[in-house]
């Protein structure tokens, strides 16, 4: 019995640690112009880059998946500021409809102020 729930426990904290993401799960192009050298040396260095600062961050990721979020995250805005082909999504789109107002016509006189102004203090 005692072996059982030495081993659930074992299972269990080994269960809570998250794996660090060794790769980005997205693809990245070379940019404009760089060279196979350039984009395998940029994408070395922004591999380290998120892995470091995901190792060193004092908010570990709470699952696997938000760990590779972050990594891809960081990495993505690595490899973009190295010039390359990072990926966007086709649209852009918004949680609210936006409202478009027309400009109001000109030589409308500034509408009157609603609010009084509040009493000085006496001092």
């Amino acid at each position: 019995m005692r072996q059982i729930l030495i081993i659930l426990i074992s299972v269990f904290v080994l269960g809570a640690c998250t794996t660090m993401p060794s790769s980005p799960s997205i693809l990245v192009l070379p940019g404009t112009g760089k060279s196979y050298d350039q984009f395998h040396n940029d994408d070395q260095l922004c591999r380290r880059l998120a892995y470091k600062q995901i190792d060193e961050s004092q908010n570990r990721p709470d699952s696997e998946e938000e760990g590779q979020q972050d990594y891809d995250i960081i990495y993505i805005q690595c490899m973009y500021s190295q010039n390359h082909r990072v990926p966007v999504p086709g649209r852009l789109t918004y949680g609210t409809q936006q409202e478009w107002l027309a400009p109001p016509p000109p030589n409308l006189p500034a509408p009157r102020q609603t609010t009084k102004p509040k009493p000085s203090g006496g001092d």
